[in-house]
């Protein structure tokens, strides 16, 4: 059985290094120096999963720069059992940011500025299953709602303003049924090992990857013709069941027709190819794939576009993506007037979360913006979404980015409704956090998807 295999998408982009610094966060003491956030460059994930031991094993090579001297900062939520920084074995130490409002990690040895090397060793532990067919299921599922659920959660990583060339080097050992894997990167073999490479642009928010035992779901692979000529591969899957072909057939439409809408509304498809795991539950979106239900396939697919197209660098920007998507989901229903306000982007500074005022005030805050700008003759909203995306794709931004473009676009000061509606400046409408479509699942219940 071939694996799938996915060509990155201007892989060979240069823009990331200076994106970086633009929205590194700003360093903060700590006991013993100055905690600094660095640019990753490149990193080497090589991950053994062992059948016979049932055991599977991260070892983590990599490169960055140091913008400024310091304790670097780096996260994991496994503990690491082994760390060698610039050839030297080093201790890290978890600690939260100054308001508390995330937990990190920060090597305890000082770097000059310039360019580093690093390697971690982890345990591999969360959404793991070596099966009685001794193969193994093995998912890097993420969230934006609660800290610490990006790729931290499996694998060494970066806070998601930096984009980093990533490779998966993936060995299988000890298995007797073929694996497949997929996920958002080209796929090659080096000997033992699979050798997965990533775009350049992508973030800790960006890689979808799902290995599975063959035999154990059902996939449908097709094309999609996109307008700018490109015949873009795709892929269905489900869990193997009864009605499994039926619903593959059924997947394969709605993909292609939320696909055509989304062509037709803003442009050429941004990634190399669309991955849909239809697990009947949940959702969250990555760069050209998503894992999710069959309700929520079209607020997926919009963030390509909007979170893996437009990207967010920090977490009081994410609420934009998933408000323009519950707008989509509404109806791109428009309005001239507003009640209340949030504080969707004036949240403690290293927030990583995604307020949930997002996707029930943060969508009629779109529907106002768009009705406002349609009563000044400006064309609505839509207008200038399809501008961001041909413009300001595949590279984060904050939030005052977003309105400081917008406000260029239309020639209209948009600073004031942002402040008003989104820093708190009005009286603050409590969100409902069951409004949303993305579906808060536990690693417990993750677990019976994969």
């Amino acid at each position: 059985m071939k694996y799938f295999i996915l060509a990155g998408l201007l892989s060979g982009a240069v823009f990331a290094n200076s994106n970086d610094l633009i929205h590194r966060p700003k360093s903060f003491p700590v006991t013993g120096g100055q905690a600094v956030f660095v640019d990753f460059s490149e990193a080497v994930y090589k991950i053994t999963y062992d059948a016979t031991t049932k055991k599977a094993l991260v070892r983590a090579e990599i490169s960055f720069d140091a913008p400024e001297a310091g304790l670097p900062i780096f996260d994991t939520v496994q503990t690491p059992t082994s760390i060698i920084l610039d050839g030297v074995k080093v201790d890290a130490v978890e600690a939260k940011t100054p308001s508390r409002e995330t937990t990190l990690r920060y090597v305890n040895r000082s770097v000059s500025v310039g360019s580093h090397s690093m390697i971690i060793e982890v345990p591999l532990n969360e959404l793991l299953d070596f099966t009685s067919e001794q193969g193994v299921k093995s998912a890097f599922w993420t969230s934006d709602l609660s800290e610490r659920e990006f790729m931290e959660r499996y694998l060494p990583a970066n806070f998601e303003f930096d984009q980093v060339k990533m490779t998966y080097m993936i060995k299988f050992v000890g298995t007797k049924t073929k694996q497949l894997i997929f996920t958002n990167g080209t796929q090659t073999t080096e000997g033992d090992w699979i050798k997965i490479s990533y775009p350049s642009h992508y973030t800790a928010s960006s890689i979808f990857f799902h290995t599975v035992p063959e035999g154990t779901v059902e996939y449908k692979r097709f094309t999609l013709r996109s307008i700018d000529g490109r015949e873009i591969p795709a892929v269905v899957y489900y869990q193997n069941g009864p009605f499994s072909t039926t619903n593959l057939d059924r997947l394969q439409q709605k993909t292609t027709d939320v696909f055509t809408e989304l062509e037709r509304d803003y442009g050429a498809f941004l990634h190399p190819q669309i991955i849909v795991y239809n697990a009947g539950s949940g959702g969250m979106e990555y760069c050209g794939a998503t894992m999710t239900d069959n309700g929520a396939l079209g607020h997926e697919l919009f963030h390509s576009y909007f979170a893996r197209g437009v990207m967010p660098a920090n977490g009081n920007s994410g609420w934009m993506d998933e408000a323009l998507a519950s707008w989509r989901d509404g109806g791109y229903r428009s309005t001239t007037t507003l009640s209340g306000s949030s504080r969707m982007s004036a949240h403690e500074y290293y927030t990583r979360t995604t307020d949930t005022a997002a996707y029930s005030f943060g969508a009629r805050f779109m529907g106002y913006l768009d009705g406002t700008l349609a009563a000044r003759g400006k064309g609505g909203l839509k207008p200038f979404m399809r501008h961001m995306v041909e413009n300001k794709s595949l590279k984060p931004i904050f939030v005052e980015e977003f309105y400081k473009e917008m406000s260029a676009f239309y020639g209209v000061d948009m600073e004031p409704d942002f402040k008003k509606y989104t820093y708190g400046q009005g009286i603050v409408t409590p969100a409902k956090a069951d409004e949303h479509v993305h579906k808060k699942m536990s690693l417990q219940e993750l677990r019976k998807h994969l």
